[in-house]
C-alpha cells in the first residue's frame, strides 16, 4: 500500500474550503445593506443554510436507508426530520457547524456559546406553530430573510457552488461551516450575538426541507 503523500492532509476538503469563500461573497451581494443590519442577515442565511446543508447530506447519505432519520408532519402535511446523522453534522462531529463554530469563537475572551439544549427544546415545542423557524434575535436586531425564506437560496448556490467546485455531499455542512468561521473573522457584529443567531437558524432548517 502506498503512503499518503505529505501534501494529502493540506488537500483535504479543499473544494469545501474553496466554496466557503464564495458562499461567504455571494450572501454579502444578496444581502447589501447597512453594515450591522447586513452581518446580522449574513449570519441568519448561514446558519440556515448550514442547518439545510446537514439535512441535505443527511438525506443524501441515506438515500437507500428508509429508517435511517425520523420523520414527523404537522396539521399541515410539512414533514419534519430526526437523525442521529443530522445530529452529528450540526453539533458532534469534530468538523460540525457547532464545533467549527465554537472553535472560531475561542479567540474571544468575553464570548459565549448558545445553549443549543434550549435552542432545540425551543424547536421541537414550536414545530407545526407560526412560531416555528423564526429566530429569537438579540435585542436591536433584525434580519432581511427569515430562515425558511434563505432556505430558497439552497438550491442556487448548491449548483453554482457546491455542484460547481465538485464539493463531495459529506462536505456539504463543512462549506457552510467554513463560511461562518469567514463572516465571524469580519468582527461586523458581537461574536455571542452572531454565534447565537447561527445557532437559532440553523437547528430549526435542519429539521425541515426547502419547498
Amino acid at each position: 500500500m502506498n503512503a499518503p503523500s505529505p501534501s494529502a492532509g493540506k488537500a483535504a476538503h479543499i473544494a469545501a474550503k474553496i466554496a466557503a469563500i464564495e458562499i461567504y461573497e455571494n450572501l454579502n451581494a444578496i444581502l447589501h445593506e447597512e453594515k450591522s443590519a447586513q452581518a446580522a442577515s449574513a449570519f441568519a442565511a448561514l446558519g440556515s443554510l448550514a442547518g439545510q446543508a446537514c439535512l441535505q447530506e443527511a438525506l443524501f447519505l441515506h438515500a437507500d436507508k428508509s429508517d435511517a432519520l425520523i420523520t414527523v408532519s404537522d396539521v399541515a402535511g410539512r414533514h419534519y426530520y430526526y437523525g442521529e446523522t443530522i445530529d452529528r453534522l450540526l453539533l458532534q462531529d469534530r468538523l460540525s457547524v457547532w464545533s467549527l463554530l465554537a472553535t472560531a469563537m475561542q479567540k474571544y475572551e468575553d464570548a459565549a456559546l448558545p445553549d443549543t439544549e434550549a435552542i432545540r427544546y425551543h424547536v421541537t415545542q414550536t414545530i407545526g406553530a407560526p412560531l416555528f423557524g423564526i429566530p429569537r434575535l438579540p435585542l436591536g436586531l433584525r434580519i432581511r430573510m427569515a430562515p425558511l425564506e434563505c432556505l430558497q437560496l439552497w438550491q442556487p448556490l448548491k449548483a453554482g457552488v457546491l455542484d460547481r467546485l465538485h464539493v463531495p455531499p459529506q462536505d456539504w455542512h463543512l462549506a457552510y461551516g467554513l463560511a461562518i468561521q469567514k463572516m465571524l473573522a469580519q468582527d461586523a457584529l458581537p461574536p455571542t450575538q452572531a454565534a447565537l443567531i447561527v445557532m437559532e437558524c440553523a437547528i430549526p432548517m435542519s429539521k425541515i426541507l426547502n419547498t
